[in-house]
């Protein structure tokens, strides 16, 4: 046996003795013990262990070993592995009887163990057994129960309640629960009795290993719990159920160490044990050694800290008491500092030392118990007379005694006092003044000398109770109130005056104490007492209000807590008040004389509230009305609004009825203050607030309400003051909105509920609410309002209108609370009628629409013939850019989408809105297509035309449902014929309603919805007269008879073919044709149609078309495609591209001259500029689409004439293109969908040119990078993009050729990037559809300065740092980069989403992706070919905070890729070297002494070799994460034949080479390595083999 295991047996040893020594003549009735009869107790921690060798289950061997460990952390693991074995068994199964044996020995002191969760644990397992065991548990049952019963009272409430479960888990129904406690009884009762005389904290808890504080907490929690367990069955038990053991139980309660107990330290023990006492019975009691109870009860507890437990403790001794009073007397053996009494105020004094408000009551309860001899001993016996009453009222002012309980804590004092009162032996005059009249005094006036009796303000009745004990001595009482009123009046005379800072706590201080003081006498005298205390009440106050009087008077009425005080004594004593004559011919001749001179002074708002409680003694309203005239004339003093409020909110305003000037000058105060806004606005409040005031007023007041809601500066004030008006006075309102022009009031309340101030917003939908629920019953009446109220919304232009989102919500409301008989009605009044849209429709449909949007809509150049109307000249838009038809179709379909109006409508109704909402559409889609091309809105910002195109949104689908929705909702055959015949003529609205006309249908049959309509094709009138080009585009559109169109097709196609295009009398005849042809051309059956055509017809138009354009008809006349070419020339040209353009696919095969006059007319349509670019955008757009044609037929080579026609103009087409992309670059695009258009179909014809650009052309094209249209900046980045690399190798040969050629890059390239664009300046810009202007050419200008890198040379390349570096370019893009990556971002862009090594121009479709895309690529290419200039960035140019995200960032993303290229350059480099090196004859050197560089991507090094006999030499250069920004390090491997210093220097140098050349992309490790094997070579020149060793 080691050493340590013996120590440890023996230190176990040791405690077995101990433990058993401590229970030597401490035996229970229950059995005895010893060392005679070893047997350890079930919880004592020296115990043996249970047989775990017939346990069939190795793992549950296991989990018992490990329940008996120390760590509590095991045992509950172990513990929780029992529970899931035994959890998992069948019932029928059972538990192993070896598993219970061993359970039944580890259960009782597992129980009890420190740790909350192994006893939570334990309980819980415990059931589980019990109920699998089923009756084989019953046998067990008398070694457990007493654990188990005990944790039903374990301390911590888990583990309570996991023994409580567990327990009734076994025992489900209560008989059953009681036969156990009766069963078991004397197990219980032995559990007990061992727990709490035999164990010690010593025998429960191993010293060694458990904490002092632990080990008593444990014990006390065992002791307790085993007291809670008798004190049970104390309470459940009969004397017939206990029966013989109640011998047991009395022997148990009457051992002293129980009782001893009663003083522990540990508050849950004392309070098991204070419970255990009060529930004993009066005969258990009375078998109990009173002399033990009253040493351990009372002698030793009372002076102990009683926290936790004091409620319990006063419990117990008021049982005993009540029962046993003897117990502080004859039992009781302390005597001196141990007395009882002594004692008594020991625990008095401490308060209820953290209990509840019970423990007053029952200390009230315990005092009328407690012997008078020991309340009152002998006076020498005590340090104070009153040493009970003085330690209660000790105990009450404790500073830790909680406000809840000061009113139980004064009435046990006060009762108390009272029954010390009946003692004959006390002196009541000195008890009452000593110990009753200073809590009157300290409660009227407070002061610190007397702060121990302070009785909370809101504990009048405790004061109250006081004063009715001192009056038990009169003569006392009078004289202590005499002094407290001359303290009172004292206190008022010597009042702070005006100029001292503490004046208003000065005056404050009367104010409160006047009140609690009138306060208790109102009290008093509604109790029955004696008449002198009466007289004397009256004599005090009489002197109190004359003194008042004369202070004011004398002071002016500065002292307004003296009027304060005269205004409580009123209005709390008007009995005394209105009996004494002196009294009332003091205030009559003060109110009469004095009180208009003390108006405007501090006293005068208190005075003002005394004026109505004088009724009878002066004439009120008189005064009232001299007064208030007063305060009128008097100056704009601080204290005039105050004084003016206080008279407004008098109940005498009512006396100004009949006073029309006085009620004149009032209202113009009033309306004074109010316009000067809060604070005075409160007066205004007052007034309306008065129920006395006079109606006459009140309308006054609110029509200045209602006219100041048009002031914003006054908008606040008013509402705040309309607000009062319906909360105090709605029926006012009632009566002003009834006079006035009805819906006045509540139009101004909705708009502004509608208004950019969140509050005014507020409060006024607040108002509006309330005012329409304190509406009259007249409902007819209110529709009425409302109906006016939305017709005023939208038909006007009222920049104080309603919002439109507010009309709705008010139609929404209104129609939805009328009944359902009325609702067709009321919809027909809600929704806009026929004459209201024509109305709004009249001044948009004077503007004729843009010659540009033939591009985007079905009828095409049409629009060329629809006449100009004469412009209006009313106002279009409102105050946000609305139309008035604008904002009827928004309220419209906001209206229908969001209730079932539109089904309430009538037929006329619905048919209306539906046309219109049709034409408005196209209107709109105008003004979508081309910003302000209409009046339908005004120009908006872009989160504006955002809300505009959600709006037109909102409305296509509305129109869709019509379109595809039920037969009560589809749209009526009606409707089409309407809009068929509406649009006959060349005027605006003839032009939209043909276009809705075709829109509705067109969309009905793509989505296969059959209509109801066939259009009516007059085929006479399609190829003769064509008058109403209108209708007969959309017939043609619409019509399904293929076999008519055919016809019509064949001709038109004839009539156009031999008509003279240049005379003028043919150009509209022209026009009407060809409009007509490109309808039938651009139906989508036509394309089947087409090749059915005779060709040769196609032919002969086609070549008749060329003649016309391009040749002249008479040599002074020029061609259609010469300057200055017509608006009907470019008409005809655009829409005879356009033909053109569909007929040639049907030609492909076919030769001839007209491929040649096509490839010529190109050109000449392009090289013309000088018209508006609006007129020429169809026949621009006309002729993209005829080029590209063209290019798709000629690229197959199938037709020979098509190819060479091509290339004969393949300079001039080229030309024209580059041509118009200078003409239009300067021409923004984004808010202008056909240039738009346009310039995307220019950008794709530019994409085709082929071959070199000159150096001019290129100079020209690097101003198109700054164009607005990012389509044409797009077409000019490529082809740089194309260019530049080529150019470089020129640049190279030149730079090679000559050594004083200095290679720049081109001015107007860096004149893009001089300034770099901020966070800032792009603040305002919009990347919902592209990137703004300014970014994109900056970006895109950097990406082609670094395109200038490809190709280049070294020499090349390091003349472009140069520039670079001088211009200081760099830093504005980098900055760009770390701010729009990272610093502005809560999180940094995730750059592994994009393609960092290369940029492909579009790739992203969010533009804001693109940015960050583009962004990414640039910052990588600085770092990879300006690494030096990045770095001094980043270290000079970047915060602190910056440096260390950017790096993380770059190490993350970056870096990586840089070194993998720098790592492959390198690689590259060295491979070229060795071969160049195997191949050169004539460097001896070189092939004697070759580098070896290899690689290592995985740990970032590059490592270089130079063979130096056997040996070599060797360095590392080692990349770190983070690089460029963070330096290469050189590190040596070998060094061999050179010195150290200089093979430092060596090492210096590569490494500055590394990591401060100007040169990227590898060329500094390159050159770095390069200059290393120069300095070895060097050194090995000139130097020879040792003759002896053969070495260098």
């Amino acid at each position: 046996m080691s050493k340590k295991q013996f120590k440890s047996q023996a230190s176990s040893s040791r405690a077995v003795s101990g433990a058993f020594a401590a229970s030597d003549g401490a035996l229970g009735p229950f059995g005895g013990g010893g060392f005679g009869h070893v047997s350890s107790s079930p919880l004592s921690y020296v115990y043996e262990p249970p047989d775990l060798s017939t346990i069939s289950e190795p793992n549950i061997v296991v989990a018992f070993k490990n329940v008996q460990k120390k760590d509590s952390t095991t045992k509950a693991k172990a513990l929780e592995d029992l529970l899931q074995y035994s959890t998992a068994l069948e019932k029928t199964d059972g538990v192993e009887n070896a598993v219970l044996e061993a359970w039944i020995k580890v259960y009782p002191r597992t129980s009890i163990d420190t740790a909350r969760r192994v006893r939570q644990l334990a309980h819980q397992l415990q059931g589980t057994i019990a109920h699998k065991s089923g009756k084989a548990f019953a046998k067990c049952m008398p070694d457990v129960v007493g654990a188990w019963l005990a944790g039903l009272f374990d301390g911590d409430k888990m583990v309570s309640r996991s023994a409580q479960s567990s327990f009734k888990e076994v025992f489900q129904s209560e008989e059953k629960i009681n036969n156990v406690w009766t069963v078991y009884l004397v197990s219980i009762l032995q559990y007990c009795s061992d727990a709490v005389f035999k164990e010690t904290v010593y025998t429960l808890s191993d010293e060694r290993t458990v904490s002092p504080d632990d080990a008593a907490a444990k014990y006390a929690r065992v002791v307790a719990a085993a007291v809670l367990v008798v004190r049970y069955v104390l309470e459940i038990s009969s004397k017939k159920a206990v029966g013989k053991e109640h011998d047991a139980v009395h022997d148990f309660l009457g051992r002293k160490e129980l009782w001893k107990f009663a003083a522990h330290s540990d508050a849950s023990v004392r309070r098991a044990i204070y419970r255990l006492l009060d529930t004993m019975t009066v005969k258990d009691l009375e078998k109990q050694d009173m002399e033990i109870i009253s040493s351990c009860i009372i002698t030793s507890s009372l002076s102990i800290d009683q926290t936790a437990s004091a409620l319990d403790y006063v419990r117990a001794l008021v049982r005993l008491t009540q029962n046993f009073p003897e117990v502080w007397t004859d039992h009781y053996k302390g005597t001196g500092k141990k007395a009882a009494t002594k004692r008594l105020c020991q625990f008095l004094s401490k308060g209820s030392q953290g209990s509840a408000s019970q423990y007053w009551d029952e200390v009230k309860k315990l005092l009328l118990s407690v012997p008078t001899s020991v309340l009152l001993p002998p006076y020498e016996a005590s340090d104070h007379k009153y040493a009970t009453i003085e330690a209660l009222r000790e105990g009450i002012s404790n500073r830790e005694e909680p406000r809840s309980s000061q009113h139980a804590a004064w009435k046990a004092y006060l009762e108390l006092v009272q029954r010390l009162l009946l003692e004959p032996q006390v002196d009541r005059d000195e008890l009452a003044r000593d110990m009753v009249l200073p809590i009157v005094t300290q409660y009227i006036t407070p002061s610190r000398e007397t702060q121990a009796w302070t009785v909370s303000n809101s504990q009048q009745s405790i004061v109250e109770d006081a004063a009715m004990i001192a009056l038990i001595s009169p003569q006392i009482f009078i004289e202590g109130w005499r002094t407290l009123s001359n303290a009172i009046v004292q206190d008022v005379q010597t009042s702070l005056p005006e100029q001292s800072k503490d004046y208003a706590k000065s005056q404050d201080s009367i104010s409160a104490k006047a009140n609690r003081w009138y306060d208790l006498q109102a009290r008093l005298s509604r109790r029955e007492i004696v008449d002198d205390v009466r007289l004397v009440m009256k004599e005090t106050l009489i002197m109190e209000v004359q003194s008042a009087i004369a202070l004011l008077k004398a002071r002016n009425g500065k002292p307004y807590g003296a009027a304060s005080m005269m205004e409580i004594a009123i209005r709390l004593r008007p009995d005394l008040i209105s009996a004494e004559q002196q009294i009332r011919d003091a205030l009559w001749k003060f109110m009469t004389d004095d009180f208009p001179d003390l108006l405007l002074s501090p006293a005068g708002p208190y005075l003002i509230d005394l004026l109505p409680q004088l009724k009878g003694i002066v004439d009120e309203n008189a005064v009232y009305r001299r007064s208030l005239n007063a305060a009128l004339q008097a100056p704009d003093t601080p204290a005039r609004p105050s004084t003016l409020r206080k008279l407004i909110a008098s109940p005498c305003l009512a006396s100004l009825e009949n006073d029309s000037e006085l009620l004149g000058g009032v209202a113009t105060t009033l309306k004074q203050l109010v316009n000067k806004g809060p604070p005075d606005v409160d007066i205004f409040q007052e007034a309306i607030a008065n129920p006395h005031a006079p109606s006459r007023l009140i309308q006054e007041l609110l029509a200045q309400l209602f006219d100041d809601l048009s002031l914003d500066e006054q908008q606040s004030t008013s509402l705040k003051g309309l607000e009062a008006v319906i909360k105090y006075n709605h029926k006012a309102v009632k009566t002003y909105d009834a006079a006035s022009n009805g819906s006045a009031l509540l139009a101004k309340l909705i708009a502004l509920g509608d208004s950019g101030d969140e509050i005014v917003s507020q409060r006024a939908k607040t108002i509006s609410d309330l005012l329409q629920s304190h509406s009259s019953a007249d409902h007819a009446q209110d529709d009425q309002k409302i109906l006016e109220i939305l017709r005023h919304g939208l038909d006007t232009m009222d920049p104080n209108a309603l919002s439109v989102t507010l009309l709705v919500d008010l139609a929404k409301k209104t129609f939805q609370g009328c009944s359902e008989q009325d609702k067709s009605a009321m919809a027909s009044q809600i929704l806009p009628d026929e004459y209201r849209w024509t109305e709004a429709l009249r001044p948009i449909l004077t503007t004729r629409p843009s010659p540009s949007l033939a591009i985007t809509n079905p009828l095409g150049n049409s629009l060329a013939l629809v006449e100009s109307p004469t412009p209006s000249e009313t106002t279009f838009h409102n105050k946000d850019g609305h139309s008035t038809a604008f904002r009827m179709l928004w309220f419209t379909v906001a209206l229908i989408k969001t209730s079932d109006i539109f089904e309430s409508a009538t037929v006329d109704r619905r048919n209306c809105i539906m046309r219109e909402v049709a034409i408005i559409l196209q209107i709109a889609s105008d003004n979508l297509s081309i910003r302000s091309s209409n009046l339908l809105w005004g120009d908006q910002d872009m989160e504006a035309e955002e809300d505009m195109i959600d709006i037109i949104t909102q409305t296509q689908a509305l129109l869709a449902s019509w379109i595809s929705g039920t037969a009560a909702s589809r749209l009526p055959s009606d409707i089409f014929s309407t809009l068929i015949e509406d649009s006959h003529g060349l005027s605006v609205s003839s032009y939209y309603n043909s276009r809705a006309y075709v829109s509705l249908l067109t969309e009905m049959t793509e989505t296969h919805v059959q209509s109801d309509t066939e259009p009516n094709l007059d085929q006479a009138k399609l190829a003769k007269n064509t008058a109403d080009i209108m209708t007969a585009v959309a017939s043609v559109l619409t019509v399904q008879d293929t076999t008519a169109v055919t016809r019509s097709f064949n001709e038109l196609l004839a009539a156009l073919t031999g008509t003279d295009f240049n005379k003028e009398t043919k150009e509209h005849y022209v026009i009407h044709k060809v409009v007509l042809l490109n309808s039938i051309l651009s139906r989508d059956d036509f394309g089947d149609v087409l090749p059915g055509i005779p060709k040769q017809r196609l032919v002969f138009f086609v070549q008749h078309v060329c003649k016309q354009l391009i040749e002249p008809p008479e040599d002074s006349i020029p061609s259609m495609l010469q300057a200055p070419m017509t608006k009907s020339a470019r008409v005809i040209t655009a829409e005879m591209m356009k033909a053109i353009n569909h007929i040639l696919p049907a030609l492909s095969e076919l030769y001839g001259s007209f491929w040649e006059d096509l490839a010529a007319m190109l050109p000449r349509t392009w090289s013309l500029d000088k018209e508006s670019s609006e007129e020429i955008l169809p026949s621009l757009h006309a002729s993209f689409r005829l080029y590209s044609t063209l290019r798709r037929m000629g690229a197959g080579d199938s037709n020979d004439d098509l190819v060479d026609a091509l290339k004969s103009h393949e300079f001039l087409l080229s030309s024209g293109l580059m041509h118009l992309l200078y003409a239009f670059q300067s021409l923004p695009d984004e808010s202008h969908q056909p240039q738009k258009i346009v310039n995307e179909l220019l950008a794709r014809q530019i994409s085709t040119i082929k071959g070199p650009l000159d150096v001019s052309a290129n100079s020209e094209l690097f101003p198109a990078l700054g164009s607005e249209s990012s389509a044409l900046q797009g077409a000019a980045y490529q082809l740089l993009h194309r260019q530049v690399p080529k150019m470089q190798e020129d640049v190279s040969m030149e730079k090679a050729l000559s050594k004083d050629y200095v290679a720049k890059l081109p001015e107007e390239l860096l004149s893009l990037i001089l300034e770099a664009p901020t966070l800032d300046s792009l603040a305002e810009e919009s990347f919902s559809r592209s990137l703004p202007a300014a970014l994109r050419t900056y970006l895109l200008s950097w990406q082609l300065i670094f395109d200038h890198w490809n190709g280049s040379s070294d020499a090349v390349k390091n003349d472009y740092v140069n520039t670079i570096k001088e211009g200081a370019y760099i830093n504005g893009l980098l900055s760009l980069a770390a701010d729009f990556l990272i610093s502005s971002r809560a999180r940094p862009v995730d750059a592994s989403k994009f393609d960092i090594e290369s940029y492909t121009l579009g790739s992203e479709d969010l533009p804001e992706k693109d940015a960050q895309g583009l962004l990414i690529h640039l910052y990588y290419l600085s770092l990879r070919n300006l690494p030096t200039l990045s770095k001094t960035w980043w270290r000079d140019h970047t915060s602190r905070q910056t440096q260390i995200s950017l790096e993380t960032w770059t190490e993350k993303h970056i870096s990586p890729l840089i070194i993998a290229a720098e790592l492959a350059a390198v690689s590259a480099w060295a491979a070229w070297a060795a071969a160049s090196n195997t191949s050169d004859t004539d460097n001896n050197n070189d092939k004697d002494h070759p580098m070896t560089v290899k690689t290592s991507p995985s740990t970032r090094e590059i490592t270089a070799t130079i063979p130096l006999d056997d040996q070599s030499l060797a360095l590392a250069v080692h990349l770190p994460p983070s690089y460029p920004l963070a330096r290469a390090t050189v590190s040596s491997l070998h060094r061999v034949g050179v010195s150290e210093a200089k093979w430092q220097s060596w090492l210096r140098t590569t490494q500055g080479i590394i990591n401060f050349s100007d040169l990227g992309g590898g060329g500094q490790i390159v050159d770095a390595l390069s200059a290393w094997r120069r300095n070895v070579q060097g050194m090995m020149r000139g130097q020879s083999e040792c003759a002896i060793c053969y070495s260098v």
